[in-house]
């Protein structure tokens, strides 16, 4: 993980959220260990693009994860299939496995989200962008 991104993460969370700094961990979970709630994701969300010059879709993450299945192959009736838990789990591998399982509710995708989850997001965009 680039310690540069993290840091200029980091600070994009601390800012939106005003936690302090040493709550703020490769492994907190923006919700659950950070407190955030959906306004505060997109907050933390805009103030990322602004400090790298990107742009993050909504639901971007899960786009990722549904990309090449057909409906119903990822998530039937808002849970996630088996197939879908195995792609999930390999578009967020710093995201604790046991977290992400069948029959999981399509809401809780961003509960699972991680400081670290944001980071490798930041670096998938800016590598696209070169």
């Amino acid at each position: 993980m680039n310690s540069e991104i993290f840091e200029r993460v980091k600070h994009c969370i601390q800012n939106s959220l005003g936690v302090s700094a040493e709550k703020i961990t490769l492994k907190a979970r923006i919700i659950d260990d950070l407190g955030s709630d959906s306004l505060d994701l997109l907050d933390i969300l805009f103030s990322i693009e602004e400090e790298f010059g990107i742009k993050i879709k909504r639901g971007q993450i899960e786009s990722m994860a549904r990309e090449g299945f057909a409906d119903g192959e990822f998530e039937q009736n808002g849970l996630i299939t088996a197939k879908g838990t195995e792609r999930l789990r390999n578009v967020m591998p710093e995201v604790d496995q046991t977290q992400i399982f069948e029959g999981m509710g399509i809401g809780r995708i961003p509960y699972l989200f991680t400081v670290e989850t944001f980071c490798r997001l930041v670096e998938n965009k800016l590598s696209e962008k070169n």
